[in-house]
């Protein structure tokens, strides 16, 4: 069988983004391990393997490109992980982040923690909770150095879901696709709301030929904390959002 790899290292070194031997090694195994695993289908309906390389594989590590100070941060949430991308392969490459997979599903949370420990990694661990209680529980609300989302929401319901967790000083960080700039105007309000910062919000875009398909990707630099009364209630995010 053709290796992860094989797919996505010369898109990487097109993107300048650097990996060890042992790190492409890591992704072959966990690409190995997760189509070796029977849940994988209840996580993910991708199974061929140049589209789950260029799907979830380089999807997840393109936004390395960027030389963003983000990339050092030692505290990771990745909401809504699902069958853990970007969290996995992002924790391949940054092995001095720690990484907390977040998902409402039992079976995704269970699913990350078994692919974590079948490649050796130990820099991630999971929870299964409704990302609004998550937000709430001194634990974790604005503990984080980075939260990041994937394929989870609209932008207007993640900046509720992800700035009440991450700290003053960093970053929310989105995966978007090519209905960025309407999912920006439709955030306004939720913007003015939380209190973002027109300053605080990075815009990068991503094109082909660059890469196989147009990615976006918003950072929200959180430079003030977050009214206690978000987020609001399980549910309420999504059901009206801001």
């Amino acid at each position: 069988m053709t290796k992860i790899s094989d797919f996505i290292k010369p898109q990487l070194d097109s993107l300048k983004i650097s990996l060890t031997s042992v790190q492409f090694e890591q992704l072959d195994n966990l690409a190995e391990a997760m189509l070796a695993d029977p849940l994988y289908k209840s996580v993910s309906k991708i199974f061929e393997p140049e589209e789950m390389a260029v799907k979830h594989f380089l999807d997840s590590l393109i936004p390395l490109c960027y030389k963003l100070p983000i990339w050092q941060a030692k505290k990771v949430m990745d909401l809504g992980t699902g069958g853990g991308f970007p969290c996995l392969p992002l924790a391949i490459a940054l092995p001095d982040s720690h990484f907390t997979a977040v998902d409402g599903r039992q079976k995704s949370v269970d699913f990350v923690a078994r692919m974590a420990k079948a490649i050796g990694l130990k820099n991630v661990d999971t929870i299964h909770t409704r990302i609004e209680d998550l937000g709430r529980e001194a634990e974790h609300r604005e503990k984080y150095d980075l939260v990041v989302c994937r394929a989870l929401s609209a932008i207007r319901v993640l900046v509720e879901y992800t700035l009440p967790l991450t700290r003053n000083g960093g970053c929310s960080f989105y995966y978007k696709g090519p209905k960025l700039d309407e999912e920006l105007a439709e955030a306004a309000n939720a913007f003015k709301v939380l209190e973002v910062a027109t300053e605080g919000i990075e815009i990068f875009r991503l094109l082909p030929p660059e890469v196989p398909f147009e990615r976006n990707f918003v950072a929200i630099h959180k430079i003030k904390g977050v009214s206690s009364k978000y987020p609001r209630k399980a549910g309420t995010p999504l059901a009206k959002p801001l």
